[in-house]
């Protein structure tokens, strides 16, 4: 799933462009499809700032919404 912002005036530009994969595998056999990388050479060259951060979604039993966890590496998902 993919969520792109709309540039905010107030602060600079700046953007939120957001990939979420159903597990860390989708994920790097996504970013290696042609359409992918012309995306990513497309936004390093379009913007003054890039900067890529990972995370991990996870919905806890028994609570409601999704929990936010940096990624610190390995498998995630299913």
């Amino acid at each position: 799933m993919y969520w792109y912002g709309v540039p905010d005036a107030k602060n600079q530009g700046l953007n939120l462009a957001t990939c979420v994969w159903q597990s860390r595998k989708f994920a790097l056999a996504a970013m290696t499809g042609p359409q992918h990388v012309l995306a990513m050479r497309l936004a390093a060259a379009s913007f003054a700032e890039y900067r890529l951060e990972r995370y991990v979604l996870k919905k806890e039993k028994g609570k409601t919404g999704l929990t936010v966890y940096p990624y610190e590496g390995g498998e995630v998902g299913w």
